[in-house]
């Protein structure tokens, strides 16, 4: 629950005393208010979820049960049934003053568990403290009882089995990568044009099903020959994914028939009564039908998040509300007028709140990476139209308002910049981002649809629909463009590259041989050589972890299987494939790059004080590594201040960061996924520079181990960049970011008290103009002093609202860990 604002105080007062978390609760209306406070926090609160969230037993202990019933079925229609018993039976409930309805775990305060993804994460949740239901004892045996089942059979347990060995001890040790070779922990795409573009309901797709079922059985009854043999698995997919739907279908009935019994029955206030009814009537007609209006729209977008989160634990929320859902306001406020802004306001604010609630239990590792959030749920608003015109809406402004009135950490936005947006939107994004929310983060259109395109060839009018597939990449949403398994196992902590080539791949804090053998770096003779050794310890780094995920999406149709998701692609609807399947499928891989910067400065100042101005030899420069340090604190702070620096529009260490990048780049035209497409790289962190902190090793830049890493992916160190932000600018702007990777996350403060006003927004503006000039991809902001800032860890429960941009999410301040904070506080605030 959030503090009480100081009641004495106006808007105004509040307004120029730039505390917006005090406006907020002042401006919105009751209903967002007492929904907005009535939420549980389902963000780890740096790694341990808060007092009063318990794990759902209810719904893995129904799956299970289903799935041991039907043990001879094909894996497909296995999870079809079991999916379908559970949302035929887990309990259901709505919140008081709710429009919308739909959670996937069974009560308000718990979170979901996905019991059959991963043998290592339910021995975490049976040790996690506080969060077993009363009576624990009870609970205990029951997750031991689900544990054993599940042990050597979930999705992640069959894939290690076939994993390459050494591959399989080096990605587990978590040292060079993180994450789940599973679609049971993917990031999955919706074919939004199939389902909104094409106004369909689950009846529709059913009816599509049938008629392909239809098509296939007349060739199952003809001419013998190899090519009909695959037609009687794609025959049982279909079944699997009609079973699925009409479980939904069923699902959302009961809510329908739960909200009319409470009006009918139970509630005395009128106008609660009529809300009610028309949440029926709502769950009446979707997702069974294509939606006719806002609330039925939003209400079908949000059935089908939670179903798709009840078939796998999705870390990841690509959406474009304002582009799919305008349509629907557009006709209910501004030409049928059924609904007022206001109104309107409401349902928007809602439909964030509702998908802020959804959280499911995660290992310590993804809490700690993603501390204060469940998921990176990054919603996409603006850019273009397929034909390149201006997509923004009513809509897109009513999200804008709505982020400032309900303050959530997750969904957060990213912004499509192009030239043509209209300057009422972008000061809309500008006053999110005053307000201290961190987000909309603003995205290059015209640049990352030239990227998707470059990368994976979308054709041009596909890639204009792109969204983020999770904090950053776009992907189209179309039938073969969507991305149905994007898993974080390709996710690289690349400092361990320029550590490796230091160490001849060796790591000193897991104590093992991890990488090739690419020399004793002592003997190298000059930068060259040390460069070389960079580059073939990335090639191996990034190859890792690309074949295990590759592996893992080769095989999950056969381990896991996706009947609900599959009801939701064209692509699969039509072929009676698995969604997961990279047949028909156009692929839109890259790898996540970890602490990237790392490598840059560190090469940067070998190469400088080394081997150029020759002021210490390797060998003094390996053994001050080797001790942390260590007794070598002059030593340090001349690498740390006298070393060039990215972000200082200093050729000397951009031109080490280009020709990084390019390697990198080649690299991945090397490796292909399983649709034969490539890997470009993408740097950023979340809060992987917190968690990787004490397992990256001392590193010539001057960091030690334990240090915080760089937090952005192609931000400059803390305090590095020194001449201000035009020269960051300038750096990032050599980058070319189209070629050169996928997309390069950039944070930046500043100051609250320069960009107050109309002259702030202008300030804003003309920098943003600078920064699309430049030619880069995205940029993000704080904006929250750091005198707020330290009050809020002096005073956590004044400041529970203040929210701050980590790396490619938000999360409200106090939720993250000190380290973290500290982090952030530390970041250079620019002055423009």
């Amino acid at each position: 629950m959030v503090a009480e604002p100081a009641q004495d105080q106006s808007v105004q007062e509040l307004e120029d005393k730039q505390e917006w978390w005090w406006v907020a609760e002042k401006k919105r209306s009751k209903r967002l208010d007492y929904l907005r406070k009535s939420i549980w926090k389902k963000g780890a609160l740096g790694g341990n979820y808060a007092p009063g969230i318990k794990l759902d037993l209810e719904c893995a202990t129904l799956f299970t049960d289903m799935w041991k019933f039907w043990k001879y079925d094909p894996i497909m229609m296995r999870r079809a049934k079991a999916i379908a018993h559970v949302l035929d039976k887990k309990t259901i409930f709505i919140t008081d003053h709710a429009q919308l309805v739909g959670y996937f775990g069974s009560l308000p305060n718990t979170i979901m568990w996905r019991v059959d993804g991963a043998s290592m994460v339910n021995e975490e949740a049976y040790n996690e403290p506080g969060i077993m239901p009363e009576p624990e004892n009870e609970s205990l045996q029951k997750v031991a009882e689900l544990n054993d089942y599940w042990a050597g059979q979930t999705a992640v347990d069959k894939v290690a089995r076939i994993l390459d060995p050494e591959d399989a001890v080096k990605f587990l040790s978590g040292a060079i990568g993180w994450g789940a070779p599973s679609s049971a922990y993917g990031y999955s795409g919706k074919d939004y044009e199939y389902l909104f573009a094409g106004r369909r309901g689950f009846e529709d797709i059913i009816e599509e099903i049938n008629a392909a079922i239809e098509k296939a059985e007349d060739k199952t009854v003809g001419v013998p020959g190899p090519e009909i043999l695959d037609i009687y698995d794609r025959l049982q997919n279909w079944d699997a994914m009609i079973l699925v739907l009409e479980a939904g279908i069923r699902h959302a009935k009961r809510y329908a028939r739960l909200a009319r019994t409470m009006a009918e029955n139970m509630e005395t206030d009128e106008k609660r009564r009529e809300e009610l009814l028309k949440i029926a009537e709502t769950c009446e007609r979707v997702p069974a039908r294509a939606p006719r209006n806002l609330q039925e729209s939003l209400q079908y977008d949000h059935f089908i998040q939670i179903f798709a989160r009840t078939e796998a634990h999705e870390g990841a929320w690509p959406a474009r509300p304002d582009y799919y859902h305008g349509p629907y306001y557009d006709k209910d406020v501004n030409v049928d007028k059924t609904l007022t802004k206001e109104d309107a306001l409401d349902l928007v604010g809602e439909f964030m709140i509702r998908a802020y609630e959804v959280g499911g239990f995660a290992p310590r590792w993804a809490r700690e990476g993603l501390q204060g959030i469940t998921g990176t749920w990054v919603w996409t608003l603006g850019g273009v139209n397929k034909d390149g015109s201006d997509a923004c809406n009513d809509l897109t402004v009513a999200f804008l308002q709505a982020a400032r009135l309900v303050r959530v950490s997750n969904p957060t936005f990213g912004f499509r910049w192009h030239p043509k947006v209209k300057d009422e939107v972008l000061r809309e994004c500008f006053e999110c981002i005053r307000h201290g929310l961190g987000y909309p983060s603003i995205r290059n259109d015209p640049l990352l649809i030239q990227n998707a395109m470059h990368w994976h060839g979308h054709p041009l009018e596909e890639a204009r629909t792109w969204v983020h597939q999770a904090c950053m990449s776009p992907c189209p949403t179309t039938k073969h463009g969507v991305q149905p398994m994007r898993m974080a196992s390709a996710t690289a902590n690349c400092a361990k590259m320029v550590e490796y080539a230091l160490h001849n791949g060796y790591d000193h804090v897991v104590g093992m041989q991890m990488g090739p053998e690419t020399g004793d770096a002592a003997k190298f003779h000059d930068f060259e050589d040390l460069f070389q050794a960079w580059v073939k310890q990335m090639e191996w780094l990034t190859s890792l972890l690309v074949r295990t995920v590759n592996l893992g999406r080769y095989k999950d149709p056969e381990f896991f299987g996706r009947p609900f998701l599959s009801g939701m692609s064209e692509r699969s609807v039509e072929s009676g494939l698995d969604v997961v399947s990279p047949v028909g499928d156009r692929g839109n891989c890259w790898v996540t790059a970890f602490t990237w910067v790392e490598n840059i400065d560190s090469l940067a100042a070998v190469k400088k004080l080394v081997f150029d101005d020759k002021k210490y030899t390797m060998e003094q420069l390996l053994t001050a590594l080797k001790a942390n340090w260590d007794g070598y604190e002059e030593m340090r702070l001349d690498f740390v201040n006298n070393a060039p620096k990215w972000g200082n529009d200093d050729d000397y260490v951009d031109d080490i960061m280009l020709r990084c990048l390019r390697e990198t780049a080649r690299h991945s035209r090397v490796m292909k996924c399983p649709s034969g497409n490539s890997w470009p790289i993408l740097p950023e962190n979340v809060s992987g520079n917190i968690h990787y902190a004490s397992i990256v090793g001392a590193l010539p830049n001057g960091r030690r181990c334990g240090d915080a890493l760089y937090d952005g992916g192609i931000s400059p160190g803390p305090g590095l960049d020194k001449k201000g932000p035009s020269a960051v600018l300038k750096s990032c702007g050599k980058i070319d970011h189209v070629s050169d990777g996928r997309a390069f996350l950039l944070n930046q403060r500043l100051s609250p008290t320069q960009l107050a006003g109309e002259k702030g927004y202008q300030l804003w503006k003309a920098y943003i103009r600078t920064w699309a000039d430049l030619g880069l991809d995205h940029v993000q902001f704080n904006m929250v002093s750091d005198e707020t800032l330290r009050a809020a860890q002096k005073d956590p429960e004044k400041y529970s609202e203040v929210i701050v941009r980590v790396a490619g999410y938000s999360a409200h301040f106090v939720d993250i860990s000190r380290k973290t904070q500290d982090n952030i506080i530390q970041r250079t605030v620019q002055g423009i």
